[in-house]
């Protein structure tokens, strides 16, 4: 067996290298294989040793960090036999969540003597892959922000989301868009536009209450019609798993949607923003990825 584990130093220290190594080393002494670890030193380390893993045969590759370094980390290993692990080391964990992955550094590397394997869906927007969830509508505009704000940089985690919502919610503008998918086509202007793999957001917010991984369908949750005391129900309903019972919600069950949008946008992918102009296609890929699970 040939295990790499690839630690991203920003999501929980560069002590989680350290203590990655010597769980690896402890619970896996008697396996017989190679098993690396690699410690990423810049944005894209985690897509080009995970790259690297699959070109030289590893079965398992294990991403260390929070949801953006396991869309680095899996992204490579999409159509591959090259298994996804994770060790959750983010302030979202929103896939490990939704597979059921110990948060405990022994007990996700120590999945590995199980060898219990699961094929999930992906999915693709504007040519990003991503695993969750993936939008253009405040969500990702939130994902923008938080990414510059002085505070957010210093004081990573969820605690800065609620004020920062909060006042950018003020100062948002839903963007007008046609969504288009097999035969419908509508018309909206959305605060959320999410592309959901997973029932949930980072954190624990649950956008898609009984979104499946494997059915090789997206749930694309669309909710307009939002004022701020709605907005503020909304937050509760998010985390109490009650987001489908909002006012204005959507959810339509697609493979692929092609949405149009009146001006540049800024989109996502597992949390991680960028502007775009032009269409917006998204996509599923049934049993893309090979997950090590529970």
């Amino acid at each position: 067996m040939k295990v790499r584990f690839i630690i991203n130093p920003a999501a929980g220290g560069r002590k989680k290298a350290a203590a990655v190594s010597e769980a690896a080393s402890r619970l896996l002494k008697s396996e017989e294989g190679v098993f690396e670890v690699k410690v990423t030193k810049a944005r894209g380390d985690g897509r080009a040793l995970s790259a690297e893993a699959v070109r030289k045969g590893y079965d398992i590759v294990f991403a260390c960090g929070g949801d953006g370094t396991v869309n680095e980390v899996a992204t490579p290993l999409v159509g591959t036999e090259t298994a996804l692990g994770i060790i959750p080391a983010g302030s979202g964990n929103a896939l490990a969540r939704s597979l059921g992955i110990p948060e405990g550094i022994d007990q996700a590397i120590g999945l590995i003597k199980g060898s219990r394997f699961r094929k999930i869906d992906a999915g693709v927007i504007c040519g990003r892959h991503f695993f969750s969830t993936a939008g253009a509508g405040f969500d990702a505009f939130l994902s923008k922000k938080y990414n510059e704000g002085y505070v957010c940089r210093r004081l990573r985690g969820l605690l800065p989301y609620f004020p920062l919502a909060a006042f950018e919610y003020l100062r948002y503008r839903p963007v007008p868009m046609t969504v288009k998918s097999g035969g419908l086509v509508r018309d909206v202007a959305p605060f959320i536009l999410t592309a959901a793999n997973t029932e949930r957001y980072g954190g624990g917010a649950v956008i898609a209450p009984g979104a499946s991984l494997d059915d090789g369908l997206l749930d694309l949750c669309i909710i307009t019609d939002m004022n701020i005391l709605r907005a503020a129900g909304l937050a509760f309903k998010l985390f109490s798993g009650k987001a489908d019972r909002s006012r204005g919600f959507t959810r339509i069950m697609t493979d692929r949607v092609g949405i149009e949008a009146c001006g540049p946008i800024i989109a996502h992918a597992d949390g991680e923003p960028f502007e775009w102009r032009g269409d917006i296609s998204i996509e599923a890929l049934p049993g893309a990825l090979k997950v090590l699970v529970p």
